[in-house]
């Protein structure tokens, strides 16, 4: 009894150990759980930025093909104007170039057109006609090319960008009035106009007009347009002035080379410079010259050509680098009346 006892224990025994090692056979057997998923690719590198762009000699990353059509470089005005174009592009990644119309306005229409064939960024003019320009403008836009104008605008401100410029017709009343002023309100005047249909002689005779109807007291015995702004047409026309009309009080012309010429008429008719009045417009060192010795002429309005052309690249170039001049469509230019008070302390570049 006791054996078959001990032998049930055994067996017991036995199987509770088959028991155990049947569960951790287990492990040699394919499981029927899932297979853990794969894992994921990892994201693309992100692409290198491209290189920036190389430097040229001068530094600059990039440069603007810009494009001056310049009126007449024989007047200061105009040249200066050129002078400060050309010293801003240099230093601000401009190839910049500039072409001279002598003042023959179907040059300056042939020029503009040849710089919209160009395929350049930006064309910068003084148009000396505001009709006879038109063409050449809308060439130019239909070539997708912007032109900003200086100096002088077209009748039609859609063909433009913007316009760096002054009201003529201030400046006009502003030579007229200091006339009038100086001559006390009464005695004879010439007017040397100067020639063609440009805003700036068209704009400054209104103002003239203006000014000598509401003072009758001053007769404009002369009135006549040059064929140029050349001392020679001031010489001529106010040699005609003075021999119709020996006592004339005073000379108002439309340029300081008309100006100058006058002046020269004055000495060689023997005339007293103090007995007659001499005015012009345009900044020629000359004239700031005569202004301080008080002989020849004694009046302008100084247009600071090199000043106003480094304001019509500061446009340009705002234009250039964002696509807008950020500013409104008129924009106004520097200039000075200059006499025999307002000159003192200064020197000739200070007006330039």
């Amino acid at each position: 009894m006791r054996k078959n006892q001990l032998h049930l224990k055994l067996l017991a025994a036995l199987l509770a150990l088959g028991l155990v090692a049947a569960a951790c056979g287990g492990d040699d057997e394919p499981s029927s759980a899932a297979p853990a998923p794969a894992p994921e690719p990892p994201p693309p590198a992100p692409e290198p930025p491209p290189p920036a762009p190389a430097a040229d000699a001068d530094g600059c990353t990039e440069r603007y093909e810009v494009r001056y059509a310049n009126l007449a470089t024989f007047i200061l005005y105009f040249r200066d104007l050129e002078a400060g174009l050309a010293d801003f592009g240099a230093e601000n990644c401009w190839n910049f170039s500039a072409a001279d119309a002598a003042y023959v306005i179907e040059d300056q229409v042939a020029q503009i057109e040849d710089f919209a064939t160009q395929g350049v960024d930006l064309i910068i003019a003084s148009p000396g006609d505001r009709e006879a320009l038109v063409p050449a403008y809308e060439a130019a836009a239909a070539a997708g090319i912007p032109i900003l104008s200086t100096g002088d605008s077209l009748r039609n401100p859609g063909l433009e960008i913007g316009f760096i410029g002054t009201d003529w017709d201030v400046e006009g009343t502003k030579q007229s009035e200091w006339m009038v002023a100086q001559m006390g309100g009464s005695g004879t005047l010439a007017r040397i106009g100067g020639p063609g249909a440009s805003e700036y002689v068209e704009k400054r005779k209104e103002g003239f007009e203006a000014v000598m109807a509401a003072n009758p007291g001053i007769d404009v015995v002369f009135n006549q347009s040059a064929n140029g702004f050349t001392q020679e047409e001031g010489l001529r026309l106010a040699q005609d002035a003075l021999t119709a009309n020996p006592d004339l009080d005073g000379i108002w012309a439309d340029s300081d080379a008309l100006a100058l010429g006058a002046a020269t008429a004055v000495e060689e008719a023997g005339i007293d410079h103090v007995d007659i009045l001499i005015s012009g417009t345009d900044g020629e060192p000359a004239v700031f010259d005569q202004i301080r010795a008080g002989g020849g002429v004694d009046m302008t309005i100084a247009l600071r050509g090199y000043a106003w052309g480094t304001q019509t690249a500061e446009v340009a170039h705002a234009f250039l680098t964002t696509g807008s001049t950020g500013q409104d469509y008129f924009i106004q230019a520097p200039t000075i009346v200059v006499d025999a008070t307002s000159i003192e302390g200064t020197t000739n570049d200070d007006l330039r």
